[in-house]
């Protein structure tokens, strides 16, 4: 599977890999159901849902390896970060960090012992670009910062609301939230609601498309600057994935949960649905041209 860096990949029940207007190929036997995924040029990482865990596949190899351990049992975000196995795992429970003890396998410790529930509660997280061991927490309680790779955690402006999607793009941070629309932020800390035509829609998913934000709503996909009010593009579903191809403007995808995956090469002015899924979760667009 080489060409995986060339590929967008689909988390839905299993990871999947293709082209629009392609064939889609399922990596490895496994169909749990997956809500997220990383890509390095050595490996994959996908966390699963329901139970299912945090599995990587190794380039070269033939299968799927166990990552977690019986504390890591669902995730719902991951995060790349240095070392070994390399990502952070958020989950109802919190956020986890994952170290190899003396055998080889992956011990995870919370790193949110002390929260309140729904500050643990982790539905998204993002590694600060410009401080690696600075990271955005997406919460049922609001955006919180995890400083010092997550020993000091500390409150945002952005409070009261689920936050179920964050984003570095044009230079800033963006939030999705619950029925409180997208929010920006210079520093992550201090944030303001932007845009108009969204104040009380849900956000599930942020993307960037050349100077356009994506957003994943309960009505489709919806696209803007923050400075404009935001436009809806392609058929009302409750869009839980958005992605954009890095070097093709026109070309998104867009997943359902249920509704399936769907397609535009012309900016969401028309849409195709492609392959037979039913529930996608998540999306990673091609990272090699």
């Amino acid at each position: 599977m080489s060409n995986w860096m060339r590929s967008w990949l689909v988390a839905a029940d299993g990871l999947y890999l293709g082209q629009p207007g392609g064939s889609w190929q399922r990596l490895g036997s496994a169909d749990f159901g997956l809500s997220s995924a990383l890509r390095e040029p050595g490996r994959l990482v996908a966390g699963a849902c329901v139970g299912s865990g945090l599995w990587e596949w190794r380039a070269g190899g033939d299968r799927w390896v166990q990552l977690h351990d019986e504390t890591l049992t669902e995730v719902l975000a991951l995060a790349r970060v240095p070392g070994d196995p390399g990502v952070i795992a958020g989950s109802p429970y919190g956020l986890a960090l994952g170290r190899r003890d003396e055998l080889g396998a992956v011990r995870w410790h919370s790193c949110s012992d002390g929260l309140r529930v729904n500050e643990r509660f982790t539905n998204t997280v993002l590694v600060d670009p410009s401080v690696p061991g600075r990271w955005l927490v997406g919460t049922e309680a609001g955006v919180l910062l995890a400083e010092e790779s997550g020993k000091r955690w500390t409150h945002t402006s952005l409070t009261g609301t689920p936050v179920r999607a964050l984003l570095h793009a044009l230079g800033t941070f963006w939030a999705g939230t619950d029925e409180r629309g997208i929010w920006r932020s210079d520093e992550g800390r201090r944030w303001n609601r932007v845009g108009r035509g969204m104040e009380e829609e849900t956000i599930f998913a942020l993307a960037q498309s050349h100077g356009r934000i994506l957003a994943g709503s309960r009505r489709g996909v919806m696209a803007g600057d923050g400075a404009v009010p935001w436009e809806r593009l392609g058929p009302p579903m409750l869009a839980a994935a958005v992605a954009a191809h890095p070097a093709r403007p026109e070309c998104w995808l867009a997943g359902a949960s249920p509704g399936g995956l769907w397609g535009t090469e012309d900016s969401g002015a028309t849409w195709r649905q492609l392959g037979t899924f039913n529930h996608v979760r998540a999306l990673l667009a091609p990272e090699e041209i």
